[in-house]
């Protein structure tokens, strides 16, 4: 039976009612995906510093690669160590500023690194009769943190030593270069809190076991760090 122009023009526009309806149901559809898969990649994990390195918190392998993570001294630990501390020997002075940086942006494409962190940074300065005669360079105007803490006791980081020339370390035999030196020695840092009243820590200095040995051979029998070692500092009022 053939139908009338009036049923006609009514099933066409149910087509295209339901075509409309069709349409804006999976517009919204996907506008509700697009927002989701935006939370979700503006979404930030935070990583409590006192835990990141427990046995029993499991993060994917390459958790610090991927920006959405970002570890959070949420215990205020590195506030311990923030200031001016100082170690006195005779006319000489040594200082270290200790300056705590909030959600700081690691960046490193070529070792596949992509994350946040809270840290400290170090500063350094040299006197002699209360005099200037070093402070550490900046090297740009972006402050970058060094130094983490988990219990805020102990303090790990790493420090270049301006004054300490690192040299040209050949492979045996073979004259081929496998460290080319000319810069400053790297060297780890501890720095650990041994008193509040008054506030001091101790300042220690160490090279890493898979870096050369510079040592009396380099500096011609001086020692390796120009930097006093081991020593107590007091932090400034």
């Amino acid at each position: 039976m053939a139908l009338s122009p009036i049923m006609k023009s009514h099933a066409v526009y149910k087509s295209l009612n339901l075509i409309k309806m069709t349409t804006i149901k999976a517009s919204r559809i996907f506008t509700v995906i697009l927002v989701l898969l935006m939370i979700q990649c503006r979404s930030q994990i935070i990583i409590d510093m006192a835990h990141e390195d427990d046995d029993n918190l499991i993060l994917p392998s390459n958790y610090n690669s991927t920006g959405q993570y970002y570890v959070k001294d949420i215990g205020n630990n590195l506030d311990n160590f923030v200031g001016t501390w100082e170690y006195v020997n005779g006319n000489e002075k040594f200082q270290i500023i200790l300056t705590k940086i909030i959600k700081f942006h690691y960046v490193a494409p070529t070792i596949k690194l992509n994350y946040y962190t809270d840290g400290i940074e170090l500063k350094y300065k040299k006197f002699v009769n209360n005099v200037l005669t070093f402070q550490s360079p900046n090297h740009n105007s972006q402050n970058k943190p060094a130094f983490d803490t988990i219990d805020g006791v102990l303090l790990k980081g790493g420090i270049k030593d301006y004054g300490r020339i690192t040299k040209t370390v050949k492979i045996p035999l073979t004259n081929n270069v496998m460290y080319q030196g000319g810069g400053p020695v790297d060297a780890r840092c501890e720095i650990t809190k041994v008193s509040t009243n008054p506030d001091k820590i101790k300042f220690h200095l160490y090279l890493r076991q898979e870096f050369p040995n510079y040592d009396s051979e380099a500096y011609a029998g001086q020692p390796t760090f120009s930097l006093p070692n081991d020593v107590i500092m007091t932090k400034v009022p």
